[in-house]
This record gives structure tokens, C-alpha cells and sequence, in this order.
């Protein structure tokens, strides 16, 4: 796969993971991250070489650290609903008796 690709199809890749987080499962997720870094890994030894290389390494680095902060904040987003849903029925449950 030329680098165009691979790289057109990482950047669609990261724009679904940040556009479509929080609807996505968790193993979706991390299924999407894992695959977005195979093909930064992919380009990486495509551009190897390149006079361009540092800066294309560095925007996938930036690309792959934005994707990634917005999936732990999901991640910590669903476990404070988690953790106030059950605080919540564990008051409601004290009320009662």
C-alpha cells in the first residue's frame, strides 16, 4: 500500500475514534487504537528514509496521542457513571429501610 493510502487511512481512522468514542464499546476502542497503530507503523517504515520523515513521525505521534487521550477520557468518563450509578442505588437502597 503506498504511504497516501496508508496514511489517508489512518487519518479516517483517528477521525472515527475521536468523532465516535463515546458510542463505541470498550474492545471497539481498543480494537480501533491497536489498528491505528499498526498502520502508523506501516507508514513509519514507508517514510523511513524520507527528508520529510521527522515531521510525518511526529504528526502520527500527535494524531496517535490525541486519539488516545480522547479514549481514556471515555474510560474515565463511564466509570464515574458506573461509580455514581451505584452510589446512587446504594443511597436509594439506604433510604428505603
Amino acid at each position: 500500500m503506498s504511504y497516501e493510502n496508508l496514511q489517508a487511512s489512518f487519518d479516517s481512522l483517528a477521525q472515527e475514534i475521536v468523532v465516535y468514542a463515546f458510542a463505541l464499546r470498550d474492545g471497539e476502542r481498543k480494537h480501533m487504537m491497536r489498528e491505528l497503530c499498526l498502520i502508523a507503523g506501516q507508514i513509519a517504515q514507508l517514510v523511513q528514509g524520507r527528508a520529510d520523515e521527522v515531521k510525518i513521525l511526529c504528526a502520527l505521534d500527535g494524531t496517535i496521542h490525541r486519539a488516545n487521550s480522547m479514549v481514556n477520557a471515555v474510560e474515565q468518563c463511564e466509570n464515574i457513571r458506573e461509580r455514581t450509578a451505584r452510589h446512587y442505588l446504594g443511597n436509594r437502597h439506604t433510604c428505603r429501610d
